[in-house]
C-alpha cells in the first residue's frame, strides 16, 4: 500500500509538471508567433520606406528636357545600384544592366504595370513610380536586395525558437522542483500513516490546527488514524472476549466427551460419536486460536508450504465432494502462517463442494511476488443477482448458510497481506492471493 501511495504521488507530480510544460509551451508558441509576425511586418515596412526614399532620390536627381527624361551626370552614385529610368515607351534610358531574373518585372513596371505598387521577386523587392507626378514623361524603377533583411529575420526566428525551448525547459524544471518539494511531505506523511496504521496505531502527526494544505492533510490523517485505532482495539477486544467466553464451555464439552469415550463397556458407535465431538472441539479451538492470532497480527514471520496446506485442506472430513489437488510447484512457500492459509481456504472449498456436481479442484501458481490459490467447482456458478459474495450476509437465496464463511476467508487473507476474490462466476472460480516468501529472506 505504501508503494501504491508513492506511485500515486509521483503520478500527480507528472501530471502537474506535464500540464505546466504544455501551458508554457503553448504560451511561448503564441508569444514567438506574435513576435515574428511583428518583426516580419516591421521588416516589410522598413524595406518599403527604403524603396520610397530611393524613388524620391531618383526623382530629384533626374531632369526632363523637351519631355524626355535625362540624367545630367551618368556617374551619379544614385544609379550605381539598382535604379532605372524609363521613357514613355517603357524603354530603359538610364541605369545599370537589368538582371535577367528581374527583366520581366522591370519591363512591366517601366510600362506602368502595377502602378506604384511593390513587387517581390526572389530575393528582390521592386517599386515603380512616375518620374514626375501628374506628368507622363517617364517612370522610375528601384530595387533592393531583401537578403540582408531576411537573414536578420531568420536569425530572429532561430533565436526565438531557441529562447522558447530554453524558457519552457527552465519553467518545466523549476515547476518540477517546486512540485516535488511541495508534494514530498504529502508522500512521506501518507507512507508514515500507512505504516503506523499497521504497526503503531497510537502514533499521530500532531501538527496542531490546520494552517495550510499540508497541516490540513495532517489533521485529516490524524482523525483517520484515530478511527483506525479505535476499530482495531474494538476488534481485538471483541475477539479476545468471544474467544475467552467460548473456550471455557468448549473445554467442558471436550472433557465430557473424553470422559464419555473412556466409559467401560461402551458400544463402538457411541465411542465414535464421542471421538467426533472431541475432534470437532479441537478443530473449533484451533479455529478460535487462528482468528485470535489474526486479530492480534501475530505470526507475521511464519511461512507455509502451499502444497502441504492444499493437501491438508482437501483431506478434511465432512466435505461432500472429492477435492482434487493439481500438482503444486515444488518449494512454493507463502509468507503467511499455514493455519491462517488453511482457514482462509476452508470456507471457500466447503462452498465449492456445496454447489459443485462431481469434484472440486485446487491449484496454486506464482505470479511475481504473489501466490494465487484457485478453487474451482463444476456447478452452475454464482448467479448474477448475487452481489459481492465476500460481503458478510451476502448469499444465494437458496442457501441455508448465514453468508459469513466467505467473508471470514477474505478477512483472514487480508490479515496477512493477501486477499480473496471471485475470479469467475461461470464456472465458479475463487482465488486466494497471498505473498510469496522472499528468495532473500
Amino acid at each position: 500500500m505504501t508503494d501504491g501511495s508513492l506511485r500515486s504521488s509521483a503520478s500527480i507530480r507528472r501530471r502537474l509538471i506535464g500540464t505546466t510544460a504544455a501551458l508554457s509551451s503553448i504560451g511561448m508558441i503564441v508569444l514567438v508567433v506574435a513576435v515574428l509576425w511583428v518583426a516580419w511586418r516591421t521588416t516589410d515596412h522598413e524595406m518599403d520606406q527604403v524603396l520610397a526614399a530611393r524613388v524620391v532620390a531618383v526623382q530629384d536627381s533626374a531632369e526632363v528636357i523637351h519631355g524626355k527624361p535625362s540624367v545630367p551626370d551618368a556617374d551619379d552614385p544614385t544609379f550605381d545600384t539598382s535604379n532605372w529610368i524609363a521613357d514613355t515607351t517603357g524603354r530603359i534610358v538610364a541605369g545599370p544592366s537589368v538582371p535577367a531574373e528581374l527583366r520581366p518585372e522591370v519591363a512591366a513596371l517601366a510600362r506602368g504595370g502595377g502602378g506604384s505598387g511593390v513587387v517581390e521577386v526572389g530575393s528582390w523587392r521592386l517599386q515603380g513610380a512616375a518620374l514626375r507626378p501628374h506628368q507622363h514623361v517617364g517612370r522610375v524603377i528601384v530595387a533592393i536586395d531583401t537578403g540582408p533583411y531576411r537573414s536578420g529575420l531568420s536569425r530572429l526566428i532561430a533565436g526565438s525558437i531557441v529562447t522558447g525551448v530554453v524558457v519552457v525547459a527552465g519553467v518545466t524544471l523549476l515547476a518540477g522542483l517546486i512540485v516535488r518539494r511541495a508534494l514530498q511531505p504529502v508522500a512521506t506523511m501518507t507512507a508514515t500513516a500507512l505504516a503506523w496504521s499497521h504497526e503503531r496505531p497510537d502514533r499521530r502527526f500532531g501538527l496542531g490546527a490546520p494552517r495550510d494544505e499540508i497541516t490540513g492533510l495532517a489533521a485529516v490523517l490524524d482523525g483517520l488514524l484515530d478511527r483506525v485505532d479505535r476499530a482495531i482495539r474494538a476488534e481485538q477486544r471483541l475477539t479476545a472476549e468471544v474467544a475467552h467466553e467460548l473456550r471455557t464451555p468448549l473445554t467442558v464439552m471436550r472433557g465430557e466427551a473424553e470422559l464419555g469415550a473412556a466409559t467401560p463397556r461402551l458400544r463402538k458407535t457411541e465411542r465414535e460419536r464421542f471421538e467426533r465431538i472431541v475432534a470437532a472441539a479441537d478443530d473449533m479451538g484451533s479455529a478460535m486460536t487462528t482468528l485470535l492470532d489474526a486479530a492480534r497480527g501475530s505470526g507475521s514471520t511464519a511461512t507455509a508450504d502451499v502444497g502441504a496446506v492444499l493437501t491438508a485442506v482437501a483431506a478434511r472430513d465432512g466435505i461432500p465432494l472429492p477435492v482434487e489437488v493439481d500438482p503444486v510447484p515444488e518449494g512454493l512457500m507463502a509468507a503467511v502462517p499455514a493455519d491462517v492459509l488453511g482457514r482462509a481456504l476452508a470456507p471457500i472449498v466447503d462452498n465449492a463442494a456445496r454447489y459443485g456436481r462431481t469434484a472440486v479442484h485446487l491449484s496454486a501458481a506464482r505470479h511475481g511476488e504473489r501466490i494465487t490459490v484457485s478453487v474451482t467447482d463444476d456447478g452452475d456458478g454464482v448467479p448474477d443477482e448475487v452481489g459481492d459474495v465476500f460481503e458478510p450476509g451476502v448469499r444465494d437465496a437458496a442457501s441455508e448458510g448465514a453468508g459469513l464463511g466467505l467473508a471470514l476467508a477474505r478477512r483472514l487473507a487480508r490479515s496477512v497481506g493477501g486477499d480473496a476474490v471471485l475470479v469467475s462466476r461461470r464456472p465458479a472460480v475463487f482465488g486466494v492471493d497471498v505473498p510469496v516468501v522472499s528468495e532473500l529472506g
